[in-house]
């Protein structure tokens, strides 16, 4: 286990902010094309804001996968609404997957200080009791200040009871065990693909490369 100690950890929220018309990558930074429109607070469900940390984790570090991914969900620091840095991204991506590397190696020292360092020099998160407008009761609610710190704090969540897995077809890192419901049925400790086509990929290239062993045999022996 990578982190313990709460039990029930609150739910993680964000107010997301983006450039309507997207991004452009140039001179060494990524600049707005228009000001970034503030959404509202929200809480993504956990497969969502899994899938959207993993595919930040497995970006290539080029300007045009970083443009993409901004086109989506925004500038990684709330502090510059209006450009930033392209180092920034490529710093950010490889301390992340250090972590996840690291964890899925075996190595959860080596993790866990590697997750504090990164974790240490983000803007963080406020916390506090809210309203929750569907049952009139207060909730307590952890609400990131910028984009990056939200990757780290889900980050440190899911490992906090979870697994870090590597798919054997394409080598992209997943978590894996852990979960509430369907979640924790569909996301097995034994898990060995990041996606079920990974998984059929896969298969069909073991199928395929049995086959020609059996026909290579078979030509052999005639």
């Amino acid at each position: 286990m990578f982190i313990s100690g709460l039990k029930n950890s609150p739910m993680i929220w964000f107010s997301w902010s983006v450039s309507e018309a997207g991004y452009e990558a140039r001179d060494g930074a990524l600049l707005a094309r228009s000001p970034p429109k503030v959404r509202a607070v929200v809480c993504l469900k956990d497969d969502f804001a899994e899938k959207i940390c993993l595919d930040f984790i497995a970006l290539d570090g080029s300007p045009e996968s970083i443009t993409n991914f901004a086109n989506q969900y925004g500038l990684l620091r709330n502090h510059s609404p209006q450009s930033e840095p392209l180092v920034l991204w490529v710093e950010e991506i490889k301390a992340m997957r250090d972590v996840l590397l690291a964890t899925n190696e075996g190595r959860f020292a080596e993790a866990l200080e590697k997750y504090t360092i990164g974790y240490a020099r983000q803007r963080g998160a406020k916390a506090g009791f809210a309203p929750n407008v569907t049952n009139s009761e207060f909730e307590f609610r952890c609400v990131a200040l910028d984009l990056a710190s939200w990757f780290w704090l889900q980050i440190g969540q899911n490992l906090r009871n979870r697994q870090v897995g590597r798919c054997r077809e394409c080598g992209s890192l997943f978590f894996k065990g852990g979960g509430k419901g369907t979640r924790r049925a569909q996301s097995r400790k034994t898990k060995q693909f990041c996606t079920p086509g990974c998984k059929v990929l896969y298969n069909n290239r073991i199928s395929v490369d049995k086959k020609k062993h059996l026909d290579q045999t078979h030509h052999a022996a005639v």
